[in-house]
């Protein structure tokens, strides 16, 4: 009698260590999907959320070979420039509002600066005001 208790104490515990482990591995996983899916650059979310794209500059960058492009790829790509903040302006320039700093405590905003020579971008770098 007391076997049978504790074969049946054994797979309860069993049962519930499985649930367990399923239910941490199926959270990894979401959590991945989530994070790849907020991370990946596309076009559309480069112009529907302007105050999110320092989450997906990295992949632009990591996709894309920005110098070298023309003016009218870069457009295709990120579409037109607004600095309507006037920082960093200058001939031969686009910038790009990309959000808050990232970090713990942002009190200043990301920028993607593209430098153009010829047409062509000539520099491509990021900057905080």
């Amino acid at each position: 009698m007391d076997y049978e208790k504790e074969i049946r104490k054994a797979k309860r515990i069993n049962y519930i260590a499985f649930g367990i482990v399923v239910a941490l591995t199926l959270s990894i996983i979401v959590a991945g999907l989530i994070y790849h899916y907020k991370h990946t650059f596309s076009t559309a979310k480069w112009l529907n959320n302007p105050e999110e794209r320092t989450a997906i500059v990295g992949d632009l960058l990591d996709k894309h070979e920005l110098i070298g492009m023309t003016e009218a790829e870069i457009i295709d790509l990120l579409g037109t420039h607004n600095n309507d903040y006037g920082y960093f302006n200058e001939a031969d320039r686009y910038v790009y509002y990309m959000g808050p700093e990232r970090g713990f405590i942002s009190i200043d905003s990301e920028w993607l600066i593209l430098d153009f020579k010829d047409g062509v971008v000539a520099d491509c770098y990021i900057t905080t005001d």
